[in-house]
């Protein structure tokens, strides 16, 4: 019972206080973002408002609550695998001719206009790209 009489367990845990609502959120997004990273990016942008209400919800406090740390934590780690799926995605339509193929027969479907073709509109080719 001591544990629940700790002036900092209740200080990190007092839910009507705006600073561990604020962590508490930004520690569920943060780790919200490291799945929602394969699913159109969402990651990135998720992990980056983890962090910042993070850094937000410290306030005039010399430390960070537990909360806001994990958020800072899980958030890093959605933005880094966000980017790092980006990159990869793009290296592989790049580099992969079955991706590249699937790419341009999405976008014709979708578009009706291929990928390549886009590219050239653009004043770049697919040639251009591997080189």
């Amino acid at each position: 019972m001591d544990y629940y009489n700790n002036y900092n367990y209740n200080k990190a845990h007092n839910e009507l206080d705006s600073h561990v609502s604020l962590a508490t959120f930004a520690r569920v997004l943060g780790i919200f973002s490291i799945p929602l990273c394969l699913i159109f990016y969402s990651g990135i942008i998720l992990g980056g408002v983890a962090v910042i209400l993070a850094l937000l919800s410290k306030g005039t406090m010399e430390k960070f609550l537990p909360q806001a740390k994990k958020a800072i934590f899980f958030g890093s780690i959605g933005i880094a695998l966000g980017y790092f799926v980006m990159i990869n995605s793009v290296y592989k339509i790049m580099t992969d001719p079955e991706y590249h193929q699937q790419l341009n027969d999405m976008s014709e479907r979708m578009n009706g206009v291929s990928f390549d073709e886009m590219l050239e509109e653009l004043g770049a080719s697919h040639s251009e790209i591997d080189q």
